[in-house]
């Protein structure tokens, strides 16, 4: 939101404001005071700006009630229905409402910032646990980037001298392993590194020729292993092939000497007589010879016939089978021979294709070509397998033995780089760390040391030369996030918790969160004060406006709420200055209408309305100028110290303040009051307040008014009168005060009483003598 200044305050159904609630706002005017007895809705006030500013209504916090978004809306409400409007004087606005439980503000990019300040934050600010206190101005000398980068780096130490104990162990390690790899090799040479640096530098992959023609080597051999027993077989397969087929051939020798040489036409016939006696079971006759004779038992003697004819036929067919099978056994056993050659064949290639080294034993004759020879040959070489393998295997553990050896060597060799090198890191990794929280210290310390100086110099506005001004805010050293408050009490240091009233630490606690508030771009914040007024006693609450006013024109705007009743007095008669802030009081809550304002009309200016109608009415006219006489009368007889008779309740009446300015300071009392001529330039024309008082003594003297209190005045005199009194009183009132510059208070000049910008001046300084 443009940090432009404000216009109006506009509020619909949030917390108090059960109908729309409209605040107008004075242009030119920087401090807004609400007055209102509890109850009227100047928290609903604070809380709008809140909500509006920061999404939250904090005047439910803290109080036991959980989450309070659900009281934020006014009884017999919806969220919906809650809104708050701010409109500034350059046009634009913003409105916050509630979505979702969430406060939107419209446009996002306008949303002001706000900073509130309530009467149980005040002490909590003051008395908190240092920890809290440090939450409260955290973002104020927020270092957290800082903190992250010094924790990675602390981290980061930590880390590297733990690899640095990583490394000095490694580098014991792998020289232990160094050690024991040389007296496994017997120790060769005087030093262990030297040796195996040596020893690294060899080819590990010498031997992989070797290694592969070996293996080549053993396969072939291993080849030959089975070959005696499967000669074994096959011979044995064959013999028993030709013994099968011999066999064979007796029996079908034996099936033909009992077969007539006609068999095959014979078996034509019977197999047709047993298709004919299938189809005719019970003959009477011989189908062939039509015999009657032996018809019985036909059927079974032609199936016994047939079955010696297949004996026959079963026979043959062994007999050729088993043939077959003597073929395959012989020509299965010649295929052994000749793999059997082909493979002594391979081995003696293998063999004669690599130059073997000594310690590589080798069969004393060639591998046979025969079979028949093969087991012998095998028997006198059945060693050298078991012999070369573990050439084999010497070869393999000598190649993994340099590079295990080259590796422990090269880690060896890093880990005391490393080692090395983190030993040159670390002090000056340290000394960065020193120097990052040095400069945070540094940074927090200066921060901290402005706010106590802005928080003393703004207390002591409030409590001049009382000796509390000397406030001291530290970050505990021992501790993280931990902000400790001192104070100076007759030459000691001492929290001032521990001596302050609670009226100097209510206002210690304000002057803390006005330095906090100047912090961050206060020509931005709209700073809220609610109801935090309450035990300032009455010697100090003029200079508490008056600090408050000289603050309040570094933020874009100030609001205070109160319900202390001389303020609503000293303020509305601007005795304090008149153009510093704009007066508002708020009348009684109502659930029909909620908030609702009392017109804020100065008395002067309803004065000289009332004198200005075509038919003024006296006794209106009468009331108004009475009161606006006592303040006028109250302010002199204050600053020229007039003897003044004491009375209960300060009720006093016309008799008591105005005899009071005795003759002498009477006809001495005149006002330069400051001009605009015609060039622009400034001058002034002194008046006198003489006549006018000696007039108002007059209608005194004349209607024997002087025993009357004020307010009574109009039922004492006559229209007249009454009339002529009322124009006398708006004469001097105008006389002495400046409607915007305020009321001539200010002494410094040592000879005369002037206003906020010299445009009145009241002579003389001092009562005469």
């Amino acid at each position: 939101m443009s940090a432009d200044g404000l216009k109006k305050l506009t509020i619909e159904h949030l917390r108090g404001s059960v109908s729309p609630f409209a605040l107008p706002f004075e242009k030119g005017k920087k401090l807004t005071v609400v007055y209102g007895e509890n109850g009227t809705g100047k928290s609903t006030i604070c809380d709008a700006f809140e909500f509006l500013g920061k999404g939250k209504v904090g005047s439910l916090e803290n109080r036991g009630l959980g989450k309070t978004n659900k009281y934020w809306h006014s009884v017999g409400k919806k969220p919906a229905d809650v809104a708050v409007i701010l409109e500034t004087l350059d046009g634009s606005s913003c409105r916050a409402t509630i979505v979702k439980s969430d406060v939107v503000a419209n446009p996002s990019a306008s949303r002001p910032q706000v900073e509130v300040l309530r009467r149980s934050q005040i002490l909590a600010l003051v008395e908190a646990k240092p920890g809290d206190r440090y939450t409260t101005i955290s973002r104020f000398i927020d270092v957290s980037g800082v903190e992250i980068s010094e924790a990675a780096l602390h981290q980061l130490i930590r880390d590297l001298k733990e690899n640095r104990e990583v490394a000095v162990a490694r580098v014991q390690e792998n020289q232990d392993a160094i050690g024991q790899f040389w007296e496994s090799a017997a120790k060769p040479g005087t030093d262990s590194l030297a040796w195996a640096d040596t020893e690294s530098k060899r080819d590990p992959n010498s031997s992989d020729a070797e290694v592969a023609a070996l293996t080549v080597l053993q396969a072939a051999y291993s080849r030959f292993g089975d070959y005696p027993s499967r000669l074994k077989s096959a011979k044995e397969a064959v013999q028993t092939a030709k013994d099968a087929a011999a066999t064979a051939q007796v029996k079908a020798q034996k099936c033909v000497q009992t077969i007539a040489a006609d068999a095959g036409e014979v078996m034509g016939v019977l197999e047709s007589a047993r298709a004919y006696l299938h189809k005719h079971p019970a003959p009477t006759v011989c189908p062939l010879c039509e015999s009657a004779d032996k018809v019985q038992g036909l059927d079974q003697r032609i199936t016994e016939r047939l079955a010696s004819f297949s004996d026959l036929q079963n026979a043959q067919v062994q007999t050729k089978t088993t043939g077959a099978n003597v073929q395959r056994a012989e020509q299965q056993l010649n295929m052994l021979r000749e793999n059997a050659k082909k493979h002594s064949e391979d081995f003696e290639t293998a063999r004669a294709r690599f130059t073997w080294s000594a310690d590589i034993m080798m069969p004393a004759t060639p591998a046979p070509p025969d079979i028949e020879a093969l087991e012998i040959w095998l028997a006198g070489s059945a060693h050298l397998p078991a012999e070369w393998k573990k050439a084999e295997t010497d070869r393999q553990d000598k190649k993994q033995f340099i590079g295990t050896l080259k590796r422990a060597l090269k880690t060896y060799t890093e880990n005391v780089q490393a080692q090395k090198e983190l030993d040159i890191l670390l002090p000056k990794l340290n000394r960065a760390l020193e120097i990052v929280a040095e400069e945070r210290h540094l940074f927090s310390d200066s921060i901290l040391a402005k706010i106590a100086a802005e928080v003393g110099r703004i207390y002591e506005l409030v409590h001049p030369g009382e000796g509390l001004n000397k406030i001291s805010l530290e970050l505990d050293p021992d501790k993280r996030a931990s902000l400790e408050i001192g104070s100076s009490f007759c030459e000691t240091d001492a929290p001032p918790q521990a001596y302050f009233s609670d009226s100097h630490l209510d206002t210690l606690g304000l002057c803390v969160f006005l330095a906090l508030a100047t912090l961050d771009g206060p020509e931005k914040t709209v700073l809220v004060l609610d109801d935090i007024l309450a035990s300032v006693d009455e010697p100090h609450v003029d200079r508490l406006i008056e600090m408050l006013y000289a603050e309040a024109i570094k933020f874009r705007h100030c609001l205070i709420t109160t319900h202390y009743r001389p303020w609503k007095q000293k303020l509305r008669w601007g005795w304090l200055k008149n153009d510093q802030c704009q007066f508002i009081e708020l009348s009684k809550w109502t659930n029909q209408q909620g908030m609702t304002l009392i017109r804020s009309i100065p008395d002067v200016e309803r004065l000289r309305a009332l004198l200005a109608e075509t038919s003024p009415d006296a006794q209106l006219v009468c009331a108004k100028a009475g009161v606006i006489l006592e303040a006028v009368l109250d302010f002199l007889t204050q600053l020229y110290e007039s003897k003044v008779p004491r009375r209960p309740g300060g009720l006093y009446t016309l008799g008591d303040l105005l005899p009071s300015i005795e003759s002498k300071l009477r006809n001495a009392l005149q006002v330069e009051v400051q001009i605009k001529d015609a060039s622009g330039g400034f001058n002034y024309q002194t008046k006198s307040l003489t006549p006018i008082l000696n007039e108002l003594i007059r209608i005194a003297q004349a209607r024997n008014v002087f025993g009357c209190h004020f307010n009574a005045l109009s039922f004492e005199l006559l229209d007249s009168d009454a009339l002529g009194f009322g124009q006398n009183v708006l004469n001097l009132v105008e006389i002495l005060t400046d409607p915007d510059a305020g009321w001539p208070r200010n002494s410094k000049s040592g000879k005369y009483w002037a206003n906020s910008g010299e445009t009145r001046r009241l002579h003389p300084l001092k009562q005469p003598t």
